[in-house]
Order: C-alpha cells, then sequence, then structure tokens
C-alpha cells in the first residue's frame, strides 16, 4: 500500500535526510536568497508537523491513547496555524528560482498528508473519541480555528445504547461473514512477491474490496456495545478473526520491503490494496485499530527504509 508506505516515510525524510536529498538542497550555485531560505524551512516545517500530527492521530485507538494525545494534538494544531499565516505571507519564490521544483514536491507532499490526517480525524469524530473528552474539545479548537470542517463534527456523537440481542446477533453474523475475505485477502497478498505477481493480484483485489463493500455496518449499529447476553459470543467470533488481520498486517509490511516498490510498476496493485485497506478499516470497527496500530505504521517506516537501501 504505497500511499500509505509514502506518508509514513514522510517523519523519516525529514528527521534524516539522505546524501542524494543533500545534494538536491545544495544545488544551487549560487546561494538562495533569505526569503527563499525562509520560505523553504517553513514548508519543510509545515510538512513534518502535519505528518506528526497525522501519526499521532493514526495511533489513538483507546481512551487511554485519546487523552494522552490531546496536549501534543493542541500544540500541533497551533504550530500549524502559526506557520499557515506566516506562509501567507510569504511573497511567492520568482519562477527561475532553483528549489522551486523542490517545493512543488514539498507542497503535493503535505496536501497528501492533510488528506491523510483529515481522514483519521473523521474517523476519530466518528468513535467519538473513544470517549475522551478532553480531546473531543481539542477537536472542537481545532475547528474553531479552521483546522477542520464544521461538519466533521457534527459526526462526534454519544455512544448509543447497548444493541439489542437481534441488533447484536445480526452484528455477528457480519463479523463472521467477513472471515471468507479476510482469509482471501491473505492468501492473496501470500503469493505476492515482485512486479509480475503484484499486478496479478489486482484484479482480484479489487473484487475483494466489493466484497468489504457489500459488508459495511449497519449504521444504527456503529458505536454501540453489544448487548450484555451477546458480548461473550460477539468477543468468539472477533478471536476468530482478529489473527487473519495481524498476518494480513504482516504481509502489507513485507509487501512495502520488496525492492522497487516504489517505482510505478507496482502503482496498479498499491492502488487496489488501499481500497481493500480502506474496506478492512470500515468492516472491521472494534479490530482495526488494535491491530493497525501506531506500531504498524513504524514497522512501515522501518519498510520503507529497507527499500531504500535496498535501491541504492
Amino acid at each position: 500500500m504505497k500511499k500509505m508506505l509514502y506518508i509514513a516515510g514522510l517523519a523519516l525524510a525529514l528527521g534524516q535526510l539522505t546524501t542524494a536529498q543533500e545534494e538536491v538542497l545544495l544545488v544551487d550555485e549560487q546561494p538562495a536568497s533569505g526569503e527563499e531560505t525562509d520560505s523553504r524551512q517553513m514548508w519543510q516545517d509545515f510538512l513534518q508537523t502535519s505528518s506528526e500530527m497525522w501519526f499521532l492521530l493514526s495511533g489513538i485507538g483507546s481512551q487511554e491513547d485519546a487523552d494522552k494525545a490531546a496536549s501534543r494534538f493542541r500544540e500541533l494544531v497551533q504550530t500549524t496555524y502559526e506557520l499557515d499565516n506566516k506562509l501567507s505571507s510569504m511573497p511567492l519564490i520568482s519562477p527561475d528560482a532553483e528549489c522551486v521544483g523542490m517545493m512543488d514536491g514539498v507542497q503535493m507532499r503535505i496536501l497528501e498528508t492533510l488528506d491523510e490526517m483529515h481522514v483519521e480525524f473523521v474517523s476519530l469524530c466518528r468513535a467519538n473519541c473513544y470517549g475522551s473528552e478532553v480531546l473531543r474539545e481539542a477537536f472542537r479548537e481545532a475547528v474553531r480555528m479552521g483546522m477542520f470542517a464544521e461538519e466533521d463534527l457534527a459526526l462526534m456523537k454519544q455512544p448509543g445504547a447497548p444493541l439489542t440481542d437481534v441488533e447484536s446477533q445480526a452484528e455477528i453474523v457480519r463479523i463472521l461473514r467477513l472471515q471468507g475475505p479476510d482469509r482471501a485477502v491473505l492468501e492473496l497478498l501470500l503469493t505476492v512477491r515482485d512486479e509480475k505477481t503484484a499486478s496479478n493480484a489486482v484484479v482480484a483485489l479489487m473484487h475483494l474490496s466489493q466484497d468489504f463493500a457489500a459488508l459495511q455496518p449497519a449504521q444504527l449499529r456503529i458505536n454501540r456495545d453489544f448487548s450484555p447476553t451477546m458480548a461473550g459470543t460477539a468477543h468468539e467470533a472477533m478471536a476468530a478473526i482478529e489473527p487473519v488481520l495481524w498476518a494480513i498486517r504482516s504481509e502489507i509490511v513485507r509487501i512495502a520491503a520488496l525492492p522497487g516498490y516504489e517505482a510505478e510498476t507496482y502503482d496498479s496493485f498499491s492502488d487496489a490494496l488501499d481500497r481493500v485497506f480502506e474496506g478492512l478499516e470500515s468492516t472491521h470497527c472494534v479490530l482495526f485499530n488494535s491491530v493497525f496500530d501506531a506500531s504498524f505504521r513504524a514497522d512501515l517506516e522501518s519498510a520503507l527504509q529497507e527499500n531504500n537501501l535496498s535501491s541504492q
């Protein structure tokens, strides 16, 4: 999944530039003007801040996580707000400046990171910030500052009453039906070893993304606990599919480290895998964040580093 892999590597790329990247920064024969240098640094700071915010939000999977993240989220929102104000007041870089090409790349990365960050923000709103009032208030503050849209907050609803026995049974049946596409995804990913096998998997992945689309939970059952009498059965159903999700996680990281994975030849496979990953997230409401957590992002970052080293 190149999209997630790409963004997972932004913090790494910003924190420690490779020799090749340093050469790009030093390509100018003439020293950059003070304004160009300041603008370049602020765009890099903006990218690093937005990337860190994405990592922070993507690692929240419980009320404890949300409570711990609230303070840092506030700090990052404030930093982003200040950088945005400074950048909006900066003069545009002259068209013939050597750094224009690099700045376009940084700005594109920022747009992609902000898009991913918004996905995480909306997801946490739907989860009601896992009951964390401090994070909910931090989210409201971010909206007031213009960081996110008012309609996003409309998704933040208090958990409803527990599911009835009938509703719980229907949800358990839906969860058990996920075993088929889950195992099919795992078996397909196990076959991916190179560009050819990745290309061969594209059509099947797209079909599986449609299978997940047909297994979405009913909106009225989202963010509600199982009925007390059905909680044990629900736990058994989720325990049956959780090991498969962990195996899928391992395969995604393995594939991300394949030599040449960032090449265009993997784009179709990567796009199809992104669709499947989104399907996993929307259908495995309870288990997803506990499996594909912050450590998963760290594993992807390591895979990216391994990939870069092997391609040098």
